[in-house]
Formats: structure tokens, sequence, C-alpha cells
């Protein structure tokens, strides 16, 4: 058997494709070389393969570069990657014997072991490609490295170049690298230096984003090991920690106590914790639990392939965090995958971790439901100000408190993304505050039910006073939301050279009473939904067009061909123009239009006629301006009780007298 060069092209482009998993490798090799300091030096944020002549017209503006800076960029030499360490290095023969071995397993080789040379770390690396990371982002690589015992000039170095283009050939005659110039020199201190040149194209994350993804890789609490990153670009420098979690309190669990146990009775140690996170995932890099072998991650997974339908799953998916260090799975049996990426569940020892794990998430769940619940409560509460609107609504002490039972019992069921859109979070306010009368109500007649009494007629007349006490709350409340839409709708109608013309529909459909202040949401249909689902479609099929017959779409970028509302039973094809606006002859041929097919809808489905029996149109808008057969059409319309025409002023009026006794009621 020979084995073509190009395999170096599988080995190191086709298994590491950025710079924080290639430096990652380096790393590795680093700490297996016993070193207690590495110093990366690196350009963040930066796309690696542009010159000093391109940088200034591709990157300045994505940057920010000021035209000195830019500059003094274009004046710098093409970017580097640099990682040094202060290891034991190796001599020019060690890097012939160990280094340019490609796929040569330091644990089983005599002279190395599984131990580093001097502090006896186990080794992280093991299948004896990591070297060729750096071809995943690179063409070149140069190696400085001093080792081997002191002489009376000192170390002696081994310094090579490798070439990713002089390597990767069709051919299977090894491979001499370029000599480089400091090679079989003296130097004063052992350790590393590796360069990386000439890249492909790649972009660097930024500081904080590189900072996570080498802090994810490496478990570097209790290690006498540090890791120290410049970015050549800034200057700024940091030292690479332990990835911190916000944890919420109450949902952990430590595994130290829960060892895998094989089939044959087998004990598997490990160690770590599972829990959930304060927030929901903000980086790739926290999300989900971190399995390490020999301080460096070998796998993560978001739920151990835990099939759906278990209590806690949605949390599960969005805040499940943890680490577990579990080294047996890079022990003499090579469970991890060839990039360091995951681990072979198929296997044996796999498949027992991935039973071990859905047992411990399904634990999680359960002991999640009261701290998430009680979490989502808490912050329920503090962005509705929940506590303040129901004192102020409610001053007797009773109400007040059914408002809040019902607010806790509906802020737990919120979601997190749901908490953060305020106008939800005020909507499910205003819900609390209407339904708490009426819970009140059925909670005193439950009380009497369950209640042995002798005197029955006070125990009702005091629900008469709950019931009176109800109802003038929710009447309030009522009152409440009558005035603020009629307070919106006149300050629309005085900026409305300003004003969006949807804006206009959503408070109509929002408060169809401004229509007919005869509606209330006893008399509308409950079948409307679906009518307006059912009429879209078969627009859409017998005609080719979509319509849009809402201003509450989740599409704001897309205008309701018209807004329709159910009132008084009847459905209603409510045409609105911005106060101001004159109906010209183009606008009334799209109006009929609708009309006509609305009424064709209706003649083709009998049943839904009879609920809904005839098509009504309500043009509001200030002024008419039709000409010629427009106008007899729309008269003759008008006539048949087809359209009915309303003015903004008109509408304002009628909304105002029908609530006067509400709007002269100080709030």
């Amino acid at each position: 058997m020979t084995i073509s060069r190009t395999t170096v092209d599988k080995l190191g482009i086709k298994m590491y494709d950025s710079a924080s998993a290639v430096v990652a490798e380096l790393i590795a090799n680093s700490y297996d070389a016993d070193a207690n300091h590495v110093k990366i030096k690196i350009p963040l944020n930066k796309w690696l393969d542009l010159d000093a002549s391109q940088r200034d017209e591709n990157q300045s503006s994505l940057d920010g570069w000021t035209n000195t800076e830019s500059a003094e960029n274009n004046a710098a030499q093409p970017f580097e990657i640099i990682i040094t360490d202060d290891g034991h290095g190796m001599t020019p023969d060690e890097v012939n014997s160990f280094f340019l071995k490609i796929g040569l397993d330091p644990r089983r080789d005599e002279q190395r072991g599984p131990f580093s040379k001097q502090k006896h770390r186990p080794r992280m690396g093991r299948k004896g490609i990591g070297k060729l990371a750096p071809f995943g982002i690179c063409k070149t690589i140069e190696i400085r490295t001093v080792g081997g015992e002191q002489t009376p000039e000192g170390y002696l170095t081994a310094h090579i170049i490798l070439n990713f283009d002089d390597i990767n050939q069709e051919i299977d005659s090894p491979y001499n690298p370029e000599i480089g110039e400091d090679d079989q020199t003296y130097s004063s201190q052992k350790g590393t230096i590796i360069k990386l040149r000439d890249f492909n194209h790649r972009r660097t994350p930024d500081c904080d984003t590189f900072n996570r993804q080498i802090a994810r890789r490496f478990r570097l609490a209790g290690m006498d090991f540090d890791i120290t990153v410049e970015d050549t670009i800034s200057h700024s420098t940091f030292t690479v920690g332990e990835l911190p979690i916000d944890l919420l309190p109450g949902v952990r669990i430590e595994l130290g106590n829960r060892p895998v146990i094989m089939a044959d009775g087998t004990i598997l140690p490990v160690s770590g914790y599972v829990a959930f996170a304060k927030d929901a995932y903000k980086n790739p890099e926290i999300a989900g639990i971190r399995i390490y072998a020999r301080k460096k991650i070998v796998a993560s997974t978001r739920d151990f392939n835990l099939n759906a339908g278990f209590t806690g799953e949605f949390k599960i998916r969005t805040y499940l965090v943890g680490i577990i260090n579990a080294d047996w799975l890079d022990d003499e049996d090579d469970l991890i995958r060839s990039d360091r990426q995951d681990i072979l569940w198929a296997s044996e020892r796999g498949e027992t971790l991935q039973q071990w794990g859905q047992e411990v998430l399904k634990e999680l769940g359960n002991l999640s439901k009261a701290p998430v619940r009680q979490k989502n409560w808490q912050e329920f509460l503090a962005r509705s100000n929940l506590e303040e609107r129901a004192r102020a609504s409610y001053p007797d002490p009773k109400l007040f408190e059914t408002a809040m039972t019902i607010g806790k019992i509906i802020g737990q069921l919120c979601d997190k993304d749901d908490l953060e859109d305020q106008v939800y979070v005020d909507k499910i306010g205003n819900l609390v505050l209407s339904v708490a009368p009426h819970k009140m109500i059925v909670d005193k007649l439950q009380e009497i039910g369950d209640l042995e009494i002798d005197r029955p007629l006070e125990v009702v007349a005091d629900l008469f006073n709950d019931v009176k006490l109800a109802e003038r709350a929710s009447l309030g409340e009522i009152a409440s939301d009558r005035i603020d839409a009629i307070q919106s709708l006149q300050t629309k109608m005085r900026n409305s050279p300003t004003e969006d013309e949807r804006e206009f529909q959503k408070i109509l459909e929002n408060a169809p009473w401004l229509i007919d202040p005869r509606w209330t949401i006893l008399s509308s249909n409950k079948g409307f939904e679906i009518f307006r689902e059912q009429l879209e479609s078969w627009y859409e099929k017998t005609y080719g067009e979509k319509i849009l017959t809402t201003a509450m779409s989740e599409d704001k970028t897309k205008r309701p061909d018209f807004v329709m509302l159910d009132i008084g039973g009847k459905i209603e094809i409510i045409e609105i123009k911005k106060p101001g606006h004159k109906f010209e002859n183009f606008e009334y041929d799209r109006l009929k239009t609708y009309i006509d097919r609305f009424e064709e809808f209706l003649i083709l489905n009998p049943t839904i006629k009879k609920i809904f029996p005839s098509a009504h149109s309500i043009l509001v808008c200030d002024e008419i301006n039709l000409k010629n057969t427009h106008k007899d059409s729309y008269n003759l319309y008008y006539g048949q009780g087809k359209i009915e025409h309303k003015r903004w002023e008109e509408i304002l009026f009628n909304a105002k007298k029908s609530h006067e006794d509400f709007l002269q009621c100080p709030r």
C-alpha cells in the first residue's frame, strides 16, 4: 500500500476550517510539550488572505478605519498568526522522528508514552494529525523549536518551513521541508515558535468570540498552564479562562456521584454538571453540554439525541448547559472522531453514555419546572408593571389579590422570547386585569358550593355585592381601553399627513365599535377567522392573487388590501383612506372588484352565506372624487346598500358621543 501526499489536504483543509480550531490544535501540542505559558499573536476580525495592497480597498469600510489607519495598514506586512510556548521543544532529530511522521500515536510510542515528558500530564494528542491542522487555513507553516539536553553552547534549534503546495502532490515519495536559517544553531531557552502565513480565504472572529471559542475547547481550571492572546490589530491582550455562564439558581445536577455503568458492570467515572443557563443562548459557544477528555473538548450535545415529548423539552433545548469530564472516552479505546468535534456514539460506550445522558436530562427537565416558572413570573411582573396597575384599577383588596393570582398563573407560562416583546407583555397584562373580576365571582360561587352554611341568603347577598364590584371594575377596564382608542384616533387624525395608512387600519380593526358603537365582543361571530382564511385561500386559488384582509399580520412590510371586520353579525369590507384623502376612480375599481368577488364567494358557498348573508362595504374617507361611469356605478351600489360612506370626523364624533360619560370621568 502507498499513500498519496494529497492525504494532507483531507487532514488539514477538510477537517480544520477556522482559525480557532487550528490554534486549539497547536495549543494542545504546547500542553503536551509541558509548556506553562502559550502566547498567541493573531489579527482578529480580519480577512486573512488580503495582502497589504488590498486591505484598504476591501476592509476599510468594513472595519471603520480612518484614512490614516488605512495608510498605516497598507504599509504593513501580510498577516501572520504566531504561537509561542515555553515547553521542552524538539531537536532536529526529534522533529524528523516525531513531528514529520504523520499519524504516529505518541501514546503508543516507546520514547514518549501516554504522559508528557516532564510534568507527566495525560497527553491530549493521540492521532498524530493535529500538526496538519494549520493547512486548513494557510499554505505555509514555519516551525522554530529548541530542545534537547543543554550543552555549553545552549540548546539545539530545529528550524523548518512546510509548504502546502509542495506537499500536496499526487506522489508518495517523502517530502523534505525547507530548512530555516536558524536550523542547527543554539539558543539559551527551550520552547517552540510556530508561524502561519499565506492564508486561504478565512476570516478571524472578533476578540470576544475568539476568547469564547478557545475557552470552550479546554478545561483550564486547576491547570498549571495559561494562554495569552494578543490582537495584532488593536494590540489588546487577554488571558483565556473558563467560559463564563450565568446559571439559573436551583436547576443544576452534579455528576460526580453518577458514573456511567456498562452492561457488564464496568463503572466509568464522570464529573462535572448539567444545568440551565439564566438566559437563552446568546452565542453558540455556551450552548449545550460540553464533553471533555484529558482537559480537551471531544464533543458537545444539546440533548443526547433524546426523542421529543419529554417534560421541559423546550427549555432543555433552549437553556441547557453543562460540562462532562470523561477521560475514558480517550483512553485505551479511541472513541473520538478524527477532527475531535464529536465522539463515536454508535460504539458500546457511546450508546451507554447517550442513554445515561438522556436519563439525566429527563431529571433536569422535571427539576427545572418550578425555578423556571418563578423566574418567568418575576420577569413578567417587572415588565408588565402589573402590581402597580392592579392597585390603581382595583382598590378593593379582594380584586387586587385575584388579579395578582391570575397574573402569576399566566406569567409563569410565558416564554422568555415573549417576555422581551413589550407589546405582548402589555396585552397579557390587560387580559389579566380584564379577567380578574370574573374569576373573583367564580371563586365566590365555588366557595358557596363547598360550604355547609346555615344562612345562605347572607352569603348570596355578599356575592351580589361582589358582582357589582366586579361589574364596575370590568366596565372601568372597558372604558379605559375605549378612551385610549378614541384619543389615539384623534391624535393620528391631527397628524394624518405623516401617518401610515396601516395605522388607521389597525385602530379600526382593534376597535370595531368605532365603526358601529353597538359592537360588543359578544356580538362577534366565532367563525369569523375561519371565514377569513377560507376567503383568502379561495381568492388566491381562483384569481391567482394573494389578498391580505387584516392589518394585524406579522408581515409588517405588506399593507392590507382591505380590512375585514365582523360587525353586528355581518362581514364588512372596510376600505380605509387617510384623513383628507380624495377617493378616485382607480380606487373605486379595486373596491368594486373586492365586493363583487366577495359576493361570488358567498354564492358558491351557501352554508357560509347563511351565516354571513351579504357582501357589504364601508368606505372610510373624507371626500369622494369619482367621475362619469364610476360615479354612476358608486351611486347604484350605494342605493342597493352595498356601500356605505363614513367620514373620519363623523366616526370620531359618534365614538365620543357614545362614550361621553367615560370621557368626562377622571382617569
